[in-house]
């Protein structure tokens, strides 16, 4: 069985900067006890990518105030992920910090735009019905918007209950 930790391994051992890679470290310093074995059957898709969110928070942040990954605080990324109010808007100002860090969103052979292309898939033509109502599951194992938003909302979920 694939765990979500074997996926993050696998986007992380894509290379990058080397701000890039000491995100993925603090990344995994974060996540790899609460997830442990955790397969990517049904929602550790989601959760996965909810990883890489965190990672790319990490390094936007950390490449934006000049501090190491481990410096960037919870309060920093809480307030990344709050911008804007609709999912093009924070994801217009995710691009636009990546793009300020030197990266084209066009370049593909770029690790960080390449799992960038991965994390903001928009999934929201999948509406959930209505009425909808997951109240017995810790997260929905159905995919309603972009996994960095989607995936972190189930990292914070009760089951995983991760901390920045």
């Amino acid at each position: 069985m694939t765990t979500v930790l074997d996926q993050l391994r696998a986007w992380r051992n894509r290379g990058g900067p080397e701000l890039w890679k000491a995100a993925w470290t603090r990344s995994f310093e974060i996540v790899e006890e609460p997830l442990g074995d955790y397969g990517v059957v049904i929602d550790g898709v989601v959760i996965a990518e909810g990883a890489a969110g965190l990672t790319t928070a990490l390094y936007v942040l950390a490449g934006e105030h000049g501090v190491r990954p481990q410096e960037v605080t919870g309060a920093q990324i809480e307030a990344l992920y709050s911008i804007g109010a609709t999912v093009e808007e924070r994801r217009q100002e995710w691009e636009g910090r990546l793009i300020a860090l030197g990266h084209d969103l066009t370049d593909g052979t770029d690790p960080v735009v390449a799992l960038w292309w991965i994390i903001a898939a928009d999934h929201r033509d999948q509406t959930p019905p209505d009425p909808f109502d997951d109240r017995f599951l810790d997260a929905s194992f159905t995919r309603w918007g972009p996994g960095f938003l989607e995936g972190m909302k189930m990292l914070r979920a009760a089951r995983f209950n991760i901390a920045i």
